[in-house]
């Protein structure tokens, strides 16, 4: 009778034992699924673009992580390519020439030939140009006439000698699209320490813009 008892409990303590590696065995399951899910969540970073982000975290288990957009200024400066045309006119008469005028619009400086004939030597010669609108007394514009608005031409202007000079049109780069009318004046003198004269010697007409 004692045996059967034994055996009974044998039994019974075996199968309590069982029951409880069992349970045991399923909480450790589900802990290890509910940390394997707290780390990927912490695992998904933020999208850097606009958009919405959708990451698995276990099989048939997904998030949506909210859109998150970096925001800042971008200044894109695209080349024009477009060429740049640059259009002078100058008028020679029968007692002045201007020819060959070219202008840089990345300087200002308008390079023309320029020659008098007539008939006397100039010395001590300032050249400038002279824009549409300026103030005139006694038929001379009232401007600078030092440098760097003016230009010493070195050894004056003999008469019927030619020669190139760099005028300055602006103190800095022409504008594209600008349009430019005005003057080539020169400030002489026929001897040294004489009466200094004035002449206009050639209107001008400067365009720059794109073709």
């Amino acid at each position: 009778m004692s045996q059967q008892k034994t055996e009974k409990f044998y039994t019974v303590s075996a199968r309590l034992l069982f029951s409880a590696l069992i349970v045991a065995l399923i909480v450790i399951l589900i802990l290890s699924i509910s940390i394997g899910y707290v780390a990927n969540r912490s695992a998904v970073a933020p999208s850097s673009v606009s958009g919405t982000t959708t990451s698995t975290i276990a099989p048939g288990v997904t998030t949506t992580v909210a859109p998150v957009t970096v925001t800042g200024a971008h200044n894109i400066t695209v080349a024009n390519t477009t060429p740049i045309v640059v259009s002078v006119g100058c008028t020679s008469t029968l007692s002045y020439k201007c020819i060959n005028p070219v202008l840089n619009y990345s300087t200002g400086n308008l390079t023309v030939a320029l020659s008098q004939n007539t008939g006397y030597n100039w010395t001590s010669v300032t050249v400038r140009f002279v824009t549409l609108g300026t103030v005139y007394s006694n038929g001379v514009p009232e401007l600078s006439w030092s440098p760097p608005q003016a230009v010493n031409v070195t050894g004056g202007l003999k008469s019927n000698v030619t020669k190139y000079i760099n005028i300055p049109i602006t103190s800095g780069p022409v504008a594209i699209g600008s349009n430019i009318t005005g003057s080539i004046w020169a400030k002489y003198q026929l001897q040294v320490g004489e009466q200094v004269s004035y002449a206009n010697m050639s209107s001008a007409i400067i365009v720059v813009r794109r073709a």
